[in-house]
Order: structure tokens, then sequence, then C-alpha cells
């Protein structure tokens, strides 16, 4: 796949096949219309072209400042290029979002990516303000000489697939969902860090891990899959402050994986959440914590006797 990262120079000679979006997480919402753009691009023996942006929208069109994305960028693209699209255009929304949508459309979709074919979901919006709609494409495609192609909504258990959907249900904990609606199991990778060792000292010890997402699962105790080296653990994770013995200013994933004793400061693990045991709670004292760990971890060892066979999680 061929990355883009500027179109200021750029006028392609080859027909192309578009779909414009965040593309946060890369659902199955998303690959359908990845899938589609493949199709079209096919159909007119031209490129699949994806265009993204290096923020979120709704960033700088509704000023949510709150928003946290699914997924790292970096690995967002990762995920497309894994699907086989042709070309990845990278966008500067702050750049993007103040230009008219007709002149997105006009000047950089068919000026720039010589735009035959647009694929998007009903509800897509772009441009300026967010004025630009699929009633403005079809409008413009009739001046310029592209085709426009809305692809259905994907549902699952009742609910549209969207990149909103699945934050709230991450942060509800209900990863089955989260899981269904991507397509793929839910997981965080990261280096693991040193903490201060409270976990070893009443006879956990756990990997600290740094990650760079801004969007964690629910926070609490969950049963846990790890990949490390090759090798596929079973483990308990809590993510949250640790409010009985270390009261952190910041989240923070913790893992204590099952079966292990091996030093791995600086090693890279990668986290797939089986299920969301309970919220974090604090405990009255040291001793009443270990009991309920030790409760938390039979629970994972009965039920988990062995960790999932690694799937597909990119």
């Amino acid at each position: 796949m061929k990355i883009i990262k500027t179109v200021k120079n750029l006028k392609l000679k080859t027909k192309s096949a578009v779909t414009v979006g965040v593309f946060d997480g890369v659902h199955t919402g998303h690959l359908s219309l990845i899938n589609v753009v493949k199709k079209e691009a096919a159909a007119i023996h031209g490129k699949s072209i994806l265009v993204t942006f290096s923020g979120h929208p709704d960033r700088y069109f509704s000023k949510n400042t709150e928003l946290k994305l699914i997924k790292k960028h970096s690995h967002n693209i990762e995920i497309i290029e894994k699907h086989g699209i042709d070309i990845c255009v990278l966008l500067d929304i702050s750049k993007v979002s103040r230009v008219e949508p007709e002149n997105f459309v006009k000047d950089i979709l068919c000026g720039k990516l010589n735009m035959k074919s647009i694929v998007a979901g009903s509800d897509f919006v772009f441009g300026r303000g967010g004025r630009g709609n699929v009633a403005l494409l079809k409008k413009m495609s009739k001046e310029l000489g592209f085709s426009v192609k809305i692809v259905p909504d994907k549902m699952v258990d009742g609910y549209k697939v969207s990149s909103t959907i699945i934050r709230e249900k991450l942060a509800q904990g209900d990863i089955k969902l989260v899981n269904k609606m991507l397509g793929r199991p839910y997981t965080i990778d990261g280096e693991v860090i040193e903490g201060r060792h409270i976990g070893r000292d009443i006879g956990f010890p756990t990997a600290n891990i740094k990650i760079k997402y801004e969007e964690i699962p629910a926070r609490g105790v969950w049963a846990v899959a790890v990949d490390y080296n090759g090798h596929r653990y079973t483990g308990a994770a809590n993510i949250g402050f640790a409010p009985t013995l270390k009261q952190e200013k910041a989240a923070l994933i913790e893992v204590f994986i099952f079966d292990f004793d091996s030093v791995i400061y600086g090693k890279k693990l990668k986290v797939e959440f089986l299920e969301h045991i309970r919220d974090e709670k604090k405990f009255k004292n040291k001793d009443a914590l270990i009991a309920k760990i030790n409760q938390d971890i039979n629970y994972i060892r009965r039920k988990y006797k062995k960790a999932p066979k690694g799937s597909k999680t990119i």
C-alpha cells in the first residue's frame, strides 16, 4: 500500500475509487466500505484509495476535546494495509476541516485523486462545518462525472456498528459486543515498564504496561490472554488507579501472568481482553485485597484453563 501524506503537488493519472473517513479501530462497518471500494476500483480498472485524517473531525467540528481514539493512528493504518487498499491518503484534519465541501470534492477528490467513484455510508459528512453529505455528493456527481455508491449500515446485535458505540461498549466492559463489531479480538500491546513492586510484595508480580493508545477498556479486573515471545498465557489484568495500595495518579494496566516468572522489563506484550470480571474497588486493608485477588484468579483459572488460541488480532 502506498501512503501519501500530502496532495499539494499530486495529480493522479490513474482513475480511482475512493472512500473517506476516520476509520478509528477499523471495524466491520469500515471493512464493508473497504471491500466495496476495492470492487469499484477493479470495475473501472483503477486504484482503490482510502482517505483518512491525522486527527478526529469531532475535535474540530464539535470541539469535543475529550474524545479518545480506540486505537493509535499507526495501528489503524496497519489494519487498512492488511485489507488490500492500493493507496492511503493521510490528510491534516486541522486544514481539511476548513475546506468547503464543494472544494473538497472538486479540488481534492476529483482534481488530485482523479476519483471516478466514491463509496460512503448513508450518514457520511465532510468539509467545513460538516456541511457536505450524500445529497451533495449525488448532486456534484452529475457535474463532475463520478458515481456514488452508498453502503448499507452494518448491524450487530441490534446496534449500528460505529466507532462511537465501540468506545461506549469498551468503557462498559462489553468486550463480546466490541469484538463482534471489530470482527477480531480487541487487544492492547505495549512495553513492560518497571513499577513499584507492590504486586510482587503481596504475591502477585505484575507486568506494568506502557501504552500509547488514547482509549483503554473499562477500569477494573479482567481475564486476559497474553502473547509474549511466541507463547500464549492466561492472566488477570487490572486497569485503573490501584486505590488500595498504590493510589496512582494516572490509569495503569497491570497484568499478572499465570505460571510465568521471567523478568521482561522493556519487552513487548500483547494483551487480549477476554472478560470484564469486576469494577475497581478500594478495600479496607491489604488482606481483604489479597483475598479478592485470589478469588478473581481462581475464577479465571477455572473458566480459562488454557488461554484461547491466538487469532488474527490485527
